[in-house]
């Protein structure tokens, strides 16, 4: 039997599992899906009415109490017989004032909904006037015609008791203020004198107990009185219509916890709700919640017989295709899982276990030759970086240091040959500490403070050459302490003052100097500047020079900067593309060169001077080994 032949015939494994995967789905998923949208709306919805019943409830109970402490205050004055007397009959204004007014203040003070009485009014038929409440001071006076402006205060108007909000007649012109109305009556006998109680309480008596309640996704709270729907809104009531007329359906509900609780449906603004209105079980006043039917579900169906028992078969039915698929699918497909998940983390090893006899095998199979030939790959290619790399940097690095030690060497010879010697043995000590670093050729980066220190001991060298008429200014040890960790390449900063010096300062004359400054760039990159006030450069020049010796143009412009750019290049090799030396010149003199560091953490890795077993480089300005030397006698001054 060919290959081919046996890959056709363990297709059987695939198609069986396919085909009882895909029966097993649509069998399952029909009865479940049906039987348990039907379950989980009708219980989404009893809980949605019955949540909204209970907060419903308690909010009512607050204002019920509320309502009730009105409602006896206005009774009270009715019954008392000290009020009665004193509105009933003709006793003097004084035993009015120092007697029953007291009485009267005491009771309404006591009130815990006093803050929310706008108007406490008691008028009788002889002119007798007692008034209080919170908008006192804002009404107009009061006489006996404008009592008959206040519902249920003229004569054959019946009373009002929590069925409207009306404006409040007795304020003065420009202020309006709305109420609820309450009026009650006092009456003796048919030829005594009658009196009348009216109050006028603010909506926010019902409004703020509810501010607590903050509905979501949409619902909001209703209020019923007077056979009139209120939407509450903003701590107010707006009235949105009759109530018969906007609630339509059925009260009864089964979903609802208490007999008096009403369902009903509604329609406002293009979209449909279910209100849940609870009776306060006075003045046929109710607290509502409209929810919208988007957020409840349609389904309205108990949970039935036959999807219990299609749910035992599917369980039945699941147990079974669950070990069908352990044994045939699921066990390999795991195990190749987690094969490829150590992949993913970088284990690239290969594992003999998942190489099946069967289509799953062959996947297997395939994992681990991948793995193979990506981990030698990423050898290779991690050992050819490696290699190219360290050759780079080896020929920039042995262009620039022959260079250098030629130059320091003449040098030398100039001072001994001219001088006769003075000052030779600090430029040979000061040449020593250099040819040490140059040595140290395994140590890529170093500190700012071991490269400063290089840099002066460059420059000990070129005063002497030219006579002292060089200056080097450094940053103060505290300034390069707050950069103490950046690191930068060994011998970075020498090519670049030599360059200063030879092409820059020595063509006006020999006098000249040269600063060292350290400045914060963005993302934490250092911007170190070496800036001269020699004769300068075009910029055309500065291109050529940061285009590489190969576009300079001739052989002696060739190797004329060629410091520079290696120094530009070896700035790239270590930190990357985006780093390296930015110049700034021009033909009238001057030039700043900046070179950019990026901040420790994305530096390359170096080992520390302890993993190396050296001794660190001194700080600028600080003596190190050869530092600890007398120092040479300063030249005598020749006189004319």
């Amino acid at each position: 039997m060919t290959p081919a032949q046996r890959r056709r015939g363990r297709f059987g494994i695939q198609a069986r599992v396919l085909s009882l995967a895909v029966l097993f789905t649509l069998f399952t998923a029909g009865i479940i899906i049906f039987s348990s949208a039907r379950s989980l709306a009708q219980q989404l919805r009893r809980t949605t009415i019955q949540s909204a019943e209970y907060t419903l409830q308690a909010a009512a109970s607050g204002i019920r109490k509320d309502i009730q402490e009105v409602d006896d205050l206005s009774l009270w004055c009715c019954v008392d017989s000290t009020i009665r007397t004193a509105m009933l009959t003709d006793i003097s204004t004084g035993v009015l004032t120092h007697t029953v007014y007291p009485i009267i203040a005491n009771k309404y003070n006591s009130m815990h909904t006093a803050p929310y009485i706008q108007r406490f009014l008691l008028a009788s038929q002889n002119g007798r006037i007692i008034m209080m409440g919170t908008a006192s001071s804002q009404s107009r006076a009061v006489g006996q015609e404008a009592l008959g402006l206040l519902p249920g205060m003229a004569e054959g108007e019946p009373l009002a008791r929590w069925d409207r909000i009306q404006k409040d007649p007795l304020m003065q012109f420009g202020i309006v203020m709305e109420g609820i109305p309450i009026t009650r009556q006092m009456v003796r006998g048919p030829s005594q004198y009658a009196a009348s109680v009216y109050l006028s309480v603010s909506p926010a008596l019902i409004t703020d107990p509810l501010r607590a309640l903050a509905p979501e996704d949409g619902s909001w709270l209703c209020w019923v009185m007077g056979g009139t729907l209120y939407r509450v809104e903003d701590g107010g009531l707006v009235p949105l219509g009759e109530a018969d007329g906007l609630l339509t359906g059925d009260p009864a509900d089964p979903d609802t916890l208490g007999a008096g609780t009403a369902v009903y449906t509604a329609r406002f603004e293009e979209a449909d709700y279910t209100a849940v209105v609870c009776p306060l079980g006075l003045h046929e006043l109710s607290l509502g919640l409209m929810l919208p039917q988007s957020k409840l579900p349609a389904s309205l169906y108990l949970l039935r017989g036959p999807a219990l028992i299609a749910l035992a078969v599917v369980l039945v039915m699941g147990l079974g295709m669950a070990l069908l698929l352990q044994r045939t699918v699921a066990v390999p497909i795991g195990q190749l899982q987690r094969r490829i998940a150590k992949v993913s983390e970088g284990d690239f090893s290969t594992d003999a276990g998942i190489e099946w006899n069967h289509e799953l095998g062959d996947v297997g199979r395939g994992i681990n030759h991948l793995s193979q030939s990506v981990s030698d790959l990423m050898a290779r290619r991690v050992e050819d970086e490696k290699q190219q790399l360290d050759l780079e940097y080896r020929m920039l690095q042995n262009q620039i240091s022959p260079h250098f030690i030629y130059n320091t060497l003449n040098s030398i010879k100039w001072m001994a040959t001219i001088q006769h010697a003075p000052g030779v043995a600090e430029m040979v000590t000061a040449l020593s500490r250099l040819l040490k670093s140059v040595s140290k050729g395994n140590q890529r980066l170093v500190p700012l403070a071991e490269e400063f220190g290089l840099l002066e001991d460059y420059f000990t060298i070129q005063r002497y050459r030219y006579g002292g008429t060089l200056t080097l200014s450094l940053p103060a040890a505290g300034e390069l302490a707050a950069f103490a960790g950046y690191r930068i390449p060994r011998f970075t900063l020498q090519p670049l003052a030599e360059n200063a010096i030879f092409h820059g300062i020595e063509p006006k004359g020999g006098v000249g100097s040269l600063s060292v400054s350290l400045a914060a760039g963005e993302g934490g990159d250092l911007l170190l500047r070496l800036a001269d006030d020699g004769v300068g450069m075009p910029q055309e020049q500065i291109g050529r020079i940061l285009a590489g010796p190969q576009t300079a143009g001739g052989q002696q412009a060739r190797f004329r900067h060629v410091g520079v750019w290696n120094v530009h290049r070896l700035l790239q090799l270590s930190f990357g593309p985006q780093y390296g030396l930015a110049i700034e010149s021009g033909p009238a003199g001057g030039t700043t060169v900046t070179l950019r560091l990026p901040r420790p953490a994305e530096a390359a890795p170096d080992r520390t001077e302890a993993e190396r077993g050296e001794t660190p480089p001194p700080e600028p300005g600080q003596a190190g080994p050869e530092r600890g030397e007398t120092p040479p006698p300063e030249p005598e001054q020749k006189t004319g």
